[in-house]
């Protein structure tokens, strides 16, 4: 979320999550995308999902798929604190964790971990990405 986007009234907006997932190989997968807070789990969505065939790959996609009360409630809060410092003390004590498995083997496909900040860059938001590989 953008929290310098000057939005009068939010409570109108859509808050959802949009995701493409590509294979070569045909399975069903599942997405695990748990909300911590000071280190503990509050909040977990599992969603499946079953690929379709597009242009010789195996497509996944989530589209819009809506945010739960929780996070719409925590973006809203954080958007009301009134300095930069005190969203990015909340932030550090806030991840998500991402987790993509075969849904018949377990197998992790992809594990990705989300960790914020407030940009102060005139240049918008930044992210880093870290890829891990199995030698």
């Amino acid at each position: 979320a953008d929290l310098s986007a000057n939005l009068q009234d939010d409570s109108s907006f859509f808050y959802g999550v949009s995701s493409q997932y590509e294979s070569s190989e045909n399975m069903i997968i599942t997405s695990s995308t748990k909300v911590c807070s000071f280190g503990k789990q509050v909040v977990e969505k599992v969603e499946t999902e079953y690929a379709r065939f597009e242009n010789g790959r195996y497509v996944f996609r989530t589209h819009r798929s809506p945010l739960c009360e929780y996070m719409i409630n925590f973006i809203h809060k954080l958007k009301h604190l009134p300095e930069k410092y005190m969203m990015n003390s909340v932030l550090e004590n806030f991840t998500i964790l991402q987790v993509v498995t075969n849904r018949d083997t377990l197998e992790t496909l992809l594990c990705i971990a989300y960790v914020f900040e407030v940009s102060t860059s005139e240049h918008g938001a930044q992210h880093h990405i870290y890829r891990l590989v199995k030698d």
